[in-house]
């Protein structure tokens, strides 16, 4: 599979390399201590490939990084992140996802009242925000029969604004909130898109030096993902009982089980390793320096991943949308923003 991909992952390389070459003379010229390396990986992806034309051979290999590169960063990440840390976001973070996806759902239910003639397009962005952006669309989409250009119109607008939040989050959290948890969860939550949430995370990791953002964030997307086996089932029963048709058990189950992303799986694995080794090994100079090879590895994988996503935005296709998608992806956005704000404070997490 790779050697079918090659030259594109030799662009997406290149670009990579040259976005750490341009690092230091840039941080010079804007009078900044230190430019974030993911920020720029993330520019230049976006620059290249909307300034040249690419062959479609070089497309593949670019979309062979974002997908495989950044689960596999997604799953090694998993060895950095203990038990306890696991248990502690789960329980302060499943309340605060519960709760936005309710009134996002609610939001949906208003907007499609307003804008009739846009009600699948605002179905599936209500479920990529409030899920897991371009993942959740692509899978609900193959339940509901949605048209070719209500998905690709959906998974731009979630782009679009995920996208806009991964520029401006790593700033906002830094400045409005106190404690990691909350500043990771917020991210976590907030930012629909698996990949945009590490890019976010990323950027700020590299502003702040904050490794633990960085992984309550991951936690928390990860959680969210896990909400794909449960909206599934409940599409394919609510579009059963619209067509009054029943459908049997093993199908549902089968969307279940496939609903939720092997990387997932791979990530929960390596967090057992990760404690039992621990229990063991701890204080190992061999194993302290295992993970720090790990990390750098990750890193590399993530700069590569954010090349290859910036690379995967196409503005032109963005400006061209009608304004009504935009304004709907733009008021769930919102709707997020301020709910999971506002539950961060009611929870006490910001202390």
């Amino acid at each position: 599979m790779i050697s079918r991909n090659i030259s594109g992952i030799t662009v997406i390389c290149l670009i990579y390399i040259f976005a750490i070459f341009l690092r230091q003379p840039f941080s010079y010229i804007l009078n900044i201590s230190v430019l974030p390396l993911s920020l720029l990986c993330l520019i230049m992806g976006i620059l290249f490939f909307n300034l040249f034309q690419f062959s479609e051979k070089i497309l593949k290999g670019r979309d062979f990084i974002k997908k495989n590169i950044l689960q596999l960063a997604i799953v090694l990440l998993g060895i950095k992140i203990s038990f306890t840390q696991l248990a502690s976001v789960s329980v302060q973070s499943l309340g605060i996802i519960i709760i936005t996806i309710l009134l996002i759902l609610l939001t949906y239910l208003a907007l499609s009242k307003l804008w009739p003639v846009q009600k699948e397009i605002s179905k599936l962005l209500a479920i990529g925000t409030s899920i897991c952006g371009v993942t959740a669309i692509m899978v609900s989409s193959n339940v509901l029969k949605s048209k070719d250009y209500d998905v690709g119109t959906a998974v731009l607008i979630v782009v679009l604004w995920g996208s806009l939040a991964v520029f401006v989050y790593p700033f906002f959290i830094e400045w409005y909130f106190i404690t990691d948890l909350a500043k990771g969860i917020f991210l976590g939550v907030g930012i629909h898109d698996t990949s945009q949430v590490l890019a976010a995370a990323m950027v700020h990791n590299d502003l702040y030096q904050n490794n633990k953002v960085l992984e309550i964030a991951t936690i928390t997307k990860l959680h969210r993902n896990l909400f794909l086996a449960i909206l599934i089932p409940s599409l394919v029963i609510l579009k059963n009982r619209a067509e009054k048709t029943t459908s049997k058990n093993l199908s549902i189950l089968e969307k279940i089980k496939n609903s939720i992303p092997l990387f997932v799986i791979g990530f929960i694995v390596l967090i057992i390793i990760r404690a039992i080794i621990d229990s063991y090994y701890f204080s190992s100079i061999t194993w302290m320096n295992i993970l720090e090879i790990l990390e750098n590895v990750i890193t590399i994988f993530f700069g590569l991943a954010l090349t290859a996503l910036g690379a995967s935005i196409n503005l032109k296709k963005i400006f061209s949308q009608s304004f009504v998608p935009i304004v709907i992806g733009m008021v769930y956005s919102f709707v997020s923003f301020f709910t999971i704000c506002i539950l961060i404070f009611i929870l006490g997490l910001n202390i």
